[in-house]
């Protein structure tokens, strides 16, 4: 099976956060460089797609509440692109003291990863006429020459704020600031809308690792630096940003959230990457297209949860047991149950058996709803311990077809592990 190499840009969210977004916010940070910036960050988005032959970057996000670390993530990717091959790994920290990692290697022919310390790997053998993801340039996406055009426009006069220098190297640094009264309205705007969903959906997707208070009020931008340096290539080689919003929660504690980004680009050319040695190693096969195993074998539930009278309640639950897979075949089952006295809130219960056939990475199967009614469903492996269920499929052409899920619906099933 081939796959569009756009569809499958595994690496560009990485560039996107890297260059795109943080360019972004140096428009706003910088000003009087703004042109010379943006210019500097597309010339490094281009040779990072194709010319430079190998290179490292890292990337270091940071968010504090006041002087509490919530969250620390690193990641730290080699890339080769003469060789199309790539290692990664990445490490996330949070308040709680849980951390998650995981090690991914890819070439044209294999990929190969595993999560934290565990002596175990999961392999994917490509097919000769796979075409896998590969790092592309976000200047060059659909629809980047209008974010460019509004981004303008909101930069405006701000554009006054930046100080440039010649560096040594015959580079150049670009440096600036915005206090809370330079920031404009719309921008506060945002970020108060912002900030007030990625706190709720932190919360509701970490198990409360983040343990991050919620924001509810008087939310504004109260600072926002960064710095850029820029060799005589053109390169930039090292972006740090820092954005600090400040909030009350609900008891009116004021809060300072500050998130802080470090970009490094080094070792141009001289990047060596190495195949990980299985030797020894617990190795897991996993198909190409990311489909159940074995391993997937066992009973996942969450929680049908809905808001009422400015609380959330839980009315119920979700099971999905996934009762065998062999030779791509998989079977379950999927129930529902709502508590007593919460019938309206969630009304039409699905209970059914299900039985397909992984054919690709988008295999559905068909199932039964309440009414006696043909829908289709999909299943899909989501973190270690975790699956995605989405029923009510609807197919809108050929190949594309979109989820209608219900009301209060969660996607995402947890393990049940025995203790």
């Amino acid at each position: 099976m081939k796959r569009s190499k756009k569809k499958m840009t595994t690496l560009a969210f990485t560039l996107g956060t890297c260059v795109f977004v943080s360019t972004a916010f140096a428009d706003v940070l910088l000003g009087s460089g703004y042109d010379r910036l943006k210019e500097s960050a597309k010339i490094t988005a281009e040779q990072m797609e194709k010319g430079m032959n190998n290179y490292t970057f890292e990337m270091l996000f940071t968010l504090k509440d006041n002087d509490r670390t919530l969250l620390q993530a690193t990641t730290h990717q080699k890339m080769d692109t003469t060789r199309d091959v790539t290692e990664s790994s990445t490490v996330t920290q949070y308040a709680s003291g849980h951390s998650t990692s995981r090690y991914n290697y890819t070439d044209k022919k294999q990929n190969i990863w595993k999560y934290g310390p565990e002596n175990k790997y999961y392999v994917t053998d490509y097919p000769e006429d796979y075409e896998r993801g590969t790092l592309t340039n976000p200047f060059n996406e659909p629809g980047a020459a209008e974010v460019e055009k509004i981004i303008d426009a909101v930069v405006g006069n701000l554009k006054d704020y930046v100080q440039a220098e010649e560096s040594p190297n015959g580079g150049k640094v670009y440096s600036g600031s915005l206090s809370e009264t330079q920031v404009p309205a719309v921008v506060n705007a945002v970020s108060s809308f912002g900030i007030k969903q990625m706190i709720r959906d932190q919360n509701r997707m970490d198990e409360n690792h983040l343990q991050m208070e919620e924001i509810e009020s008087d939310i504004y931008v109260k600072k926002v630096t960064g710095t850029a340096i820029e060799n005589q290539a053109g390169i930039l080689e090292h972006v740090t940003g820092d954005v600090i919003l400040s909030g009350k929660d609900k008891n009116g504690v004021q809060h300072d959230l500050t998130l802080s980004v470090v970009f490094n680009l080094s070792d141009i050319g001289k990047t060596k990457i190495t195949k990980p040695n299985l030797n020894g190693a617990d190795v897991e096969k996993i198909s190409h297209f990311g489909g159940l195993t074995s391993s997937y074998v066992g009973t996942y539930k969450n929680n049908i949860v809905i808001e009422k009278n400015g609380e959330f309640l839980k009315i119920g639950e979700r099971t999905l047991e996934i009762t065998s897979v062999e030779d791509g075949v998989i079977k379950g089952n999927y129930t529902e149950t709502v508590k007593p006295g919460f019938e309206a809130e969630y009304p039409d219960v699905y209970n059914f058996s299900f039985e397909y056939k992984q054919k690709d990475y988008d295999s559905k199967f068909t199932y039964t709803n309440p009414k006696g009614e043909q829908e289709q469903g999909r299943i899909n492996p989501s973190n270690p311990g975790k699956i995605y269920l989405d029923l009510q499929i609807e197919m809108i052409g050929k190949n594309s077809w979109r989820s209608n899920s219900r009301p209060n619906f969660d996607q995402e099933f947890d393990r049940v592990f025995e203790e």
